[in-house]
Parts: structure tokens; sequence; C-alpha cells
């Protein structure tokens, strides 16, 4: 595949990603302006710490229209860059650069509200970078190291939870269900997924087996360091990972989406095999 055609794909798939999760998000009263946030939590780290110093995310609070322009300027981004690329793809990182800002701006203010957290949309400020390459060689290392972060991302969480021992303490799983679920089942208690989770609680051995099968789920993501060979198997495995996690813990993780792109065969970039000429004799 051509390099343009491929950065193509990878721009068009993003943006379908992008604004079917903008759906899901307005259907569920997600966007900022429908969030219209009145107050902020702060976090720990140095660089959420010096964008607060600008007081954007403060501004914001209790301001419908301020909002709206930002989820006019985050919205639209992808879109201009498609365009850009599409027509004048030889500019089109001055287009990148200008998401990068607004992504960045937006992600934090956004998850300094009660929202959601910051690493899950770690796609929006990454995926910006990857379109501001200018050469093909920039790009394609840009494109595995994205690949490389995300197999990174998700067999890390496996890896804790053998550091931590937590996977092989049986009743773990029954504990985080209760305590991630106490307002849902003290408010709903004879809601269906109140009674579910209640199943679960009490059938210790299921709710184990949830969480061993989870772990190893993201264990398996250790293979793609070494082949890319079983990346259509990643992406379903994540798949099926983000529907239990919503169905089960109510997190609804669909946000790093985007990331599945590194592993689509479509847009995965192939590594040169240089290979040595034999002489003719």
């Amino acid at each position: 595949m051509a390099k343009n055609d491929r950065r193509l794909t990878i721009t068009i798939l993003y943006c379908i990603v992008f604004y079917g999760l903008m759906l899901y998000k307005y259907a569920n009263g997600m966007l900022l302006t429908q969030i219209n946030p009145a107050f902020f939590y702060s976090r720990e780290d140095i660089f959420t710490w010096a964008f607060m110093q600008l007081g954007l995310h403060q501004w914001l609070l209790n301001n419908t229209a301020g909002c709206v322009l930002m989820d006019i300027l985050f919205y639209s981004a992808p879109a201009i860059y498609l365009l850009h690329f599409r027509y004048t793809n030889r500019t089109a990182y001055l287009t990148a650069l200008y998401m990068l800002v607004v992504n960045w701006a937006y992600v934090q203010c956004y998850t300094l509200y009660p929202s959601n957290c910051i690493e899950g949309h770690t796609p929006w400020l990454l995926f910006p970078c990857l379109f501001m390459a200018r050469k093909e060689a920039t790009f394609n290392i840009l494109l595995d190291g994205l690949r490389y972060f995300f197999l990174f991302f998700f067999a890390s969480a496996g890896l804790w939870k053998i550091r931590h021992g937590s996977v092989f303490y049986a009743g773990q799983m029954s504990g985080i269900l209760l305590g991630h679920h106490i307002q849902l089942l003290t408010n709903s208690p004879e809601y269906w997924q109140s009674k579910f989770i209640l199943w679960l609680v009490k059938h210790q051995l299921i709710a184990y087996s949830l969480y061993v099968g989870a772990t190893l789920m993201e264990l398996f993501y250790l293979i793609g360091f070494f082949t890319k060979k079983y990346d259509i198997l990643l992406i379903c495995i994540f798949l099926v990972f983000l529907v239990m996690d919503h169905f089960i813990m109510w997190i609804p993780y669909y946000e790093v989406m985007p990331f599945l792109l590194t592993l689509y065969p479509g847009t995965r970039v192939h590594t040169i095999r240089w290979a040595t000429p034999i002489a003719s004799r």
C-alpha cells in the first residue's frame, strides 16, 4: 500500500471511530455541552498542574457558550484534517498540529470534570502526533510506536495483577464488584443489573473466573511484541473486553478504540526486510 493510501485509510478509519464515539456520547449526554460542568477535580501530575495555570477549566464552569465552542473545535478538527490531507497533504501537518493543541486542551478540561479518566482519552492526545509526520519513515516509526504503546497499555494491566497478587486471591472480583457498585446496589437493589452483580458476588468462583479470564486476555497482548500474526485475534479480544467491562463494571472504555487501528492489517506498516544480493558466479 502506498504511503498516501495508507495514511488516508488510517485517517478515514480514525474519523469513523471518532464520530461514532461522538454520537455515542451525544446519545448518553456525555458531550461537554451536555455535562455543563459546575466544578472540577484536581489531578496530581505536572502536566495537569501546568495546564491548570491557564485557567481554561475554570472559565468553562457554568459557561454554556464556552462549552459549545470547545465541542465545536474538538469535534471539527478530525474532519478538517481529513479534508486538508485529502486535497493538500503537503501542509496537512499544520492542521494536525492544530488538532493536537485542541485535543490536549479539550481532554485536559473534559477529564478534570466528573466525566471520565484521562488514561482512556490517550489516543486523542497521541494520534495527532502521528498525523504530524511529514516523512514516510517518521510516519512508520510513529505508527509502530503507537502499536507498542497500546500493547504495553493493555498487557501491563495483567502484569500488575500478578505483581500485586490480586489474581491469586479468589475473593478479589467479588470485592471489586461490591466496592464499585455500592451505590447501584444500595439505591436500586431490584434493578436487573443489581441482581446480576449480587449473583456474581454470591458465586465467588464464577466471579473469580471472570477476573482470571480478563487477566489472561491482558497477558495475551504480550505476544504482539514478538509477532503481528495474531493482531486480528488481539482486536477481537479487546472488543470482547470492552463489552464485558461495560456490561459488568459499567465502565465505558470506548475512547481507546483508535488504538485498534495500529493492529488492523489494512493500516499495518510492514517491516522492510533487506536481502543481501548474491553475486552471480
